[in-house]
């Protein structure tokens, strides 16, 4: 991408934000926490989409990647007295080694067998959140995490200084990812996408770029499990299945657009709105989930982001018609 391009990309990524950012805050506390975890899941959706969008494979450990970093960071918060700002760090390298462990073995193969054994570690990860329970505390879940130190200087309270963050998060992970997939290791993650063997033939480091991407995408998914767990004071293993947040992240990606990265924002926005505004028939809600995959799936397989373009598309257009003299417009 152009330097300008990507200048221009920054400065609207960072208005978004500001813009996000200013409405969230007017929001009550409910509000605001359905934001908060909007946005963490945004950030799980985007670097999920630097995996899946960008290099076509499938991944259904990153639930548990997610789960290592929350526990890395309620573990050397509450139990090390680590400030969350030295553990938001370490809980992101601890997932993205995880991660690269994870890349090594299970790119051994590919396709549905990729699939399958990242499955079955997604899998282990979440009965070692079980069994484990000196260090997750098992069944019962991890009490007592602290929340991310509020400085004094911010007129917020903890509620809004977790939105900020969550929010900031956010942009700091799709400013990196749109860094990454328009480097030249990006450059080689989508030929692997589009033809592995002939990405082979032509010299790409495969298996450098495959390497590079699986890790990227572990160690953000590793930031946004230690802000989940910080702000919500506790985790439990039921929050890191791969029925849960393995397959979640799939439909985020999916109904956003892969291969966009802000489209799975987009995606990540609706599916945390759709439970809470359906929460009055509950009932009916996981059915509702369902259709809308379905309907996505089968009438806009490339997911919001190709229906919002289409759409700016022909507003372009009517704007121009409109603009345009009587006598250019076409019949």
């Amino acid at each position: 991408m152009p330097r300008t391009d990507l200048l221009r990309v920054t400065v609207a990524a960072v208005a978004l934000f500001l813009v996000a950012a200013t409405l969230a805050l007017r929001l009550d506390d409910y509000l605001l926490y359905v934001v908060t975890l909007g946005a963490i899941f945004a950030t799980l959706a985007v670097s999920f989409d630097v995996l899946l969008g960008y290099t076509g494979y499938l991944s259904l450990a990153h639930g548990a990647l997610f789960g290592v970093g929350a526990y890395a960071c309620g573990i050397l918060t509450a139990h090390q007295g680590w400030p969350f700002w030295a553990a938001l760090p370490a809980a992101g390298l601890v997932a993205g080694a995880a991660g690269a462990v994870i890349a090594l073995l299970a790119f051994r193969t590919r396709g549905l067998y990729f699939a399958v054994l990242t499955l079955g570690i997604g899998l282990i990860g979440h009965q070692l959140f079980l069994v484990l329970a000196g260090l997750t505390g098992g069944v019962g879940g991890f009490v007592g995490i602290p929340s991310p130190g509020r400085p004094d200087w911010v007129p917020l309270d903890q509620n809004g200084w977790n939105a900020l963050l969550a929010l900031a998060l956010l942009l700091a992970t799709f400013l990196a990812a749109q860094l990454f997939v328009r480097s030249r290791l990006g450059a080689a993650c989508l030929a692997v996408r589009e033809d592995l063997t002939l990405a082979q033939a032509l010299g790409i480091r495969v298996g450098q770029a495959r390497l590079a991407a699986f890790v990227f995408s572990a160690i953000f998914t590793g930031f946004a499990g230690a802000l989940f767990a910080a702000i919500s004071n506790f985790v439990a293993p039921e929050s890191f299945t791969v029925l849960g947040a393995g397959f979640q992240l799939v439909a985020l990606v999916v109904v956003g657009g892969m291969g966009t990265l802000w489209g799975p924002i987009l995606g990540a926005a609706l599916l945390t709105a759709l439970p809470e505004a359906l929460r009055v028939a509950s009932g009916y809600s996981l059915m509702a989930y369902g259709v809308l995959l379905l309907v996505f799936v089968i009438f806009a397989p490339r997911g919001l982001a190709s229906l919002a373009t289409a759409g700016l598309a022909r507003l372009r257009t009517g704007a121009g018609l409109r603009a345009a003299p009587a006598g250019e417009r076409r019949p």
